[in-house]
């Protein structure tokens, strides 16, 4: 602590970040100034600020962006009409757009140029908001950006005859040089180099982003330090060995290394490394001695100099927590240590490093993706030394391709063969074990007591025998991943136009229904970040309802997943009734190839944990005949202590119908937490259809709270509104997905406790 005293331009710069990024989480993310304009088309005039390569489109990013005309379904009407009354400079936005132009037959030379002013007309679309809890939320961090709102444009053209000439040299440099390794390499292994060496993800495939971030070396894909090393200090030592002078060798040096940050995006990381850069070679010509934790702190603030509201991504942190480890932390950690033979002391020294990295931006990883690498140590021992020999041999095969594409095929050679290494121990790891610990999100008080035993050995470690400093890292992850038993709790999930609901009695989690006729890639974005979120390694019961897609989508992608996103799932039921074999044959075919069991469920069958949780079934009967699947829709009754509620798929009013016959049954009738019906809680049938909920229904279920899963602005109309008027008669509170997102439902003594994750 003294010595972080001593730096004062690093502790007062520590100071001035901790106090704006807790005044950033006050005030919460900026506005939205495109909320009017959503869905309408209009003409705007925006500067090109940055422009990427997507998979079928261009994107391009305008700032300083006027609206300057909004067409309705009438013409064309004034934007002071559309604005609220009063609103200063009602043409001038606070934040850019995010623009997006067809791919088809346009080169990258033919797109406006940058800090070209273009006009555009296309249709105002806004950022996927997150409405379920462990969802990104794309939307607010776009604005976080500076980005409010996206278009896909039909046509543009230039209104400023001046563009920024040497800013779209290097973005045509940059696609050319793309375009060199795209030449020179299978398309998986150039994709890689160019997201490594150029910043240029737009060719990097899903599944290998997705395989290097499960194994914790996503960190290779950032341009980074390491970057940084090889070419601007190779530049800078080479310059100062043919005896040029420090000045023009940092000079030089520098304007080098900013224009490779302009031309491979500016990402955080490499802001951070630049910065750095010329902090160091700026202390060579003051004659100063460089000091890694001031640089560290000093870059932090080069990095939110233009928008302070960088300090609220997981970029930003992790970028600094990393170097932080290295910087702060490992120093602290090998104090008072001695070892004598030079090439144990490297070995250790690369060890501890890793492990002090890994450990100090663990909370960080837990934070934003639920799931830390138990193996990402010991993994990047074995990437990190091969990094130096990958960055020089893609740098000179590019280089070589430049002139001549086969040299340049032949040079690529040792970068095919060190990235199908990569892939290997990837691979390898993921056979392994417990390759990855689901451990849910931590909470903020998790996250303060962790780094705080951190800071204590960072303020005592040369008071602290070395077995004291090692016991800090069991101790510091034993706190961070202490779980607290959560309850029992049910989660209608926000899928769109389908059905998603989670129940857990902290002993069993169940899924009954996952599927989506709105949203693509349910499981990837909505089912498994929720999972994983509440730390869920493994779905003891999925029940489907019945074969819709609108609710097997989601199991199905999860099925057809290799690893199954490294969640397990104990069984399938699905309803007992004619057919369903051939109406569920994907779902039984998949879960067999994935070693899952299928069980069936009818009329009086029920499941129990040790936690009191019931699941009880309450449609259809054995062998249940009928042309229309929705109406062999399960019915189940789910209760835990206090807790009961009734669970209806797409049900129609002839199930509903069919199970008062069953009640008949005494045997089934009295095997039900509330026979003669009064549940607090129903889940509506079909979205709030009116093929379901009868009058009849209503009456002997007569719920306290009714949960309505719906797509907003769904072609169907759900729900109906006959339907909500009866439930308003039979004196239930409604809660849709459509209006508040997920809706979660917690068991208290009073009853029920409702929350909704967009109140």
């Amino acid at each position: 602590m003294k010595d972080l005293l001593r730096r004062r331009l690093c502790f007062i710069g520590l100071i001035f970040l901790s106090i704006l990024w807790a005044t950033l989480i006050l005030t919460g993310p900026p506005e939205d100034p495109y909320d009017h304009y959503c869905g309408e088309r209009v003409i705007i005039s925006g500067k090109v600020r940055r422009k990427e390569i997507k998979a079928n489109s261009y994107a391009i990013y305008l700032g300083d962006v006027h609206i300057a005309e909004v067409t309705g379904s009438n013409g064309s009407e004034s934007v002071e009409n559309v604005l609220d009354p009063g609103y200063e400079a009602y043409s001038l936005m606070e934040s850019g757009v995010v623009c997006y132009l067809s791919a088809d037959g346009r080169r990258y030379d033919e797109l406006p140029r940058m800090d070209e002013r273009i006009i555009a007309e296309g249709k105002v679309g806004e950022f996927r908001t997150a409405t379920n809890p462990g969802q990104f939320d794309m939307k607010n961090y776009y604005l976080y950006k500076g980005y409010g709102a996206n278009m896909y444009i039909d046509t543009w053209e230039s209104v400023s005859g001046g563009y920024g000439l040497y800013r779209e040299w290097l973005w045509r440099l940059r696609c050319y040089l793309g375009s060199v390794y795209d030449g020179i390499m299978k398309p998986e292994d150039a994709g890689v180099l160019r997201a490594m060496i150029l910043g240029d993800k737009s060719e990097l495939s899903d599944d290998i982003k997705e395989l290097y971030r499960m194994n914790g070396i996503a960190h290779i894909l950032a341009i980074s330090g390491l970057h940084i090393s090889i070419i601007g200090l190779g530049l800078y030592k080479t310059m100062r060995r043919t005896t040029m002078p420090v000045t023009p060798a940092v000079c030089i040096s520098a304007v080098v290394m900013l224009s490779y940050a302009e031309m491979t995006g500016q990402g955080t990381s490499t802001v951070r490394a630049v910065t750095m850069f010329l902090i160091m070679t700026g202390a060579d010509i003051l004659r100063r001695s460089y000091d890694l934790p001031t640089a560290l702190v000093i870059s932090a603030l080069a990095g939110i100099l233009e928008n302070p509201y960088e300090l609220m991504t997981s970029g930003f942190w992790m970028s600094y927590m990393a170097v932080g480890g290295v910087a702060i932390f490992y120093p602290a950690m090998k104090q008072k240590i001695r070892i004598e033979n030079r090439y144990l002391r490297t070995v250790l020294s690369a060890v501890c490093s890793g492990i002090c990295v890994t450990v100090f931006t663990m909370p960080l990883i837990a934070l934003f993706y639920y799931e830390v690498p138990v193996y990402s140590v010991l993994l990047n021992l074995a990437v990190i030394p091969l990094m130096s020999v990958l960055m020089v041999t893609g740098l000179s095969a590019l280089v070589i391709g430049s002139i001549s594409l086969d040299a340049g095929w032949i040079a690529a050679v040792p970068c095919s063969l060190i990235m199908s290494w990569y892939s290997f121990l990837c691979e390898s790891i993921d056979k392994l074990p417990f390759h990855n610990y689901i451990c849910g999100a931590p909470d903020i008080w998790q996250i303060v007591l962790f780094y705080g035993v951190f800071i204590l050995v960072i303020a005592y470690g040369k008071k602290l025998r070395l077995y004291e400093r090692i016991l800090t890292l069991p101790v510091s992850l034993a706190l961070l991943f202490f779980k607290l038993p959560s309850g029992f709790f049910v989660t209608m999930l926000d899928v769109g136009q389908g059905d998603g609901i989670c129940v857990s009695s902290g002993k069993t989690v169940c899924m009954i229904d996952g599927g989506s006729s709105s949203k693509k890639d349910l499981y990837k974005y909505t089912i498994m970040p929720f999972l994983k979120y509440n730390g869920f390694s493994k779905v003891d019961c999925w029940f489907i309802s019945h074969p819709d897609s609108d609710h097997t989508s989601g199991l199905i992608e999860m099925l057809k997943t290799p690893d199954m996103g490294g969640i397990e799932i104990g069984s399938i039921i699905l309803p007992d009734a004619y057919g369903i074999y051939e109406d569920c044959e994907e779902v039984i075919e998949l879960a067999e190839h994935q070693g899952v069991e299928v069980v069936y469920f009818s009329a009086g069958d029920q499941l129990s944990d040790e936690s009191g949780m019931r699941v009880f079934c309450l449609h259809p009967e054995e062998g249940y005949r009928t042309e229309d699947v929705n109406t062999y829709s399960e019915i189940l009754e789910v209760s835990h202590g206090s807790f009961a509620g009734i669970f209806t798929g797409d049900a129609t009013t002839q199930s509903e119908q069919n199970v008062f016959e069953l009640l008949e049954d005494e045997k089934i009738r009295q095997s039900l937490r509330f026979p003669d019906g009064g549940y607090p809680l129903l889940k509506v049938g079909h979205h709030g259809s009116h093929t379901s909920s009868s009058e009849e229904w209503l009456s002997w279920v007569s719920p306290s709270a009714a949960l309505i899963s719906a797509g907003e602005d769904n072609s169907y109309g759900h729900p109906h509104d006959d339907v909500l008027e009866r439930l308003g008669r039979h004196g239930a509170d409604v809660f849709r997905t459509d209006e508040s997102g997920a809706v979660t439902v917690r068991e208290n003594k009073d009853g029920i406790e409702i929350s909704c994750f967009c109140d």
